[in-house]
């Protein structure tokens, strides 16, 4: 079964100059950890159940831009169980320009390993059943993920991704930074460079 950060790499490469909002704090310190601090990736620390909603209003606001832009929401199952509502609001609104990547591994891993109850929801049908343009479950393999990711880059949304990942939960450095600034951070690459370009913006 592929890791988390092995996962979170193969997002990163597949959508390596769009719009990312990755959800709280493991899965952003082993993105930071795998790919380094990059403008277009919004740190939604502290923010379980939000990041799906954030990723609903950046895609509504980006609708129109480039072609082939998507914005990707990177989500646990816990954080997603928490924020279920939103699966609703996306199947209702209907960007073509959203995708939500789900790595479930079943577990609250920040907060001791205490299982979700996302083994009894089927978070592809729930997602269909909303008005999602499609949702598939991923094999938890390098290739199977990869290609997924492809097709969701080249297809209407919005699409949901499940994929399953391991619990191991490697060390990282700490992350905690002030929200306003990533915020600021995230905000500048979205206006004044855009889609395309990953540099960090120089400090001021």
């Amino acid at each position: 079964m592929l890791s988390r950060p092995e996962a979170l790499e193969l997002i990163d490469a597949a959508f390596a100059a769009q719009p990312l909002v990755l959800t709280l704090g493991g899965t952003i310190r082993e993105m930071l950890a795998v790919v380094g601090r990059k403008p277009n990736h919004l740190y939604s620390l502290d923010a379980m159940g939000q990041p799906l909603a954030i990723g609903l209003g950046l895609a509504l606001g980006m609708e129109g831009r480039a072609r082939g832009e998507r914005v990707v929401v990177v989500e646990g199952d816990g954080s997603l169980l928490m924020g279920f509502s939103a699966l609703s609001t996306v199947g209702h609104l209907r960007p073509r320009n959203l995708v939500a990547v789900v790595l479930d591994n079943g577990v609250y891993l920040a907060t001791g390993g205490q299982p979700t109850a996302a083994a009894s929801v089927d978070l592809v049908g729930v997602a269909r059943a909303c008005g999602w343009a499609d949702a598939r479950v991923v094999a938890s393999e390098v290739e199977a993920v990869r290609e997924a990711l492809q097709w969701a880059s080249a297809t209407d949304g919005p699409i949901l991704l499940r994929v399953p990942v391991g619990t191991e939960q490697p060390t990282t450095d700490f992350f905690l930074e002030d929200p306003v600034v990533l915020a600021r951070e995230f905000g500048d690459w979205l206006q004044n460079t855009g889609a395309g370009d990953t540099k960090r913006p120089a400090a001021r």
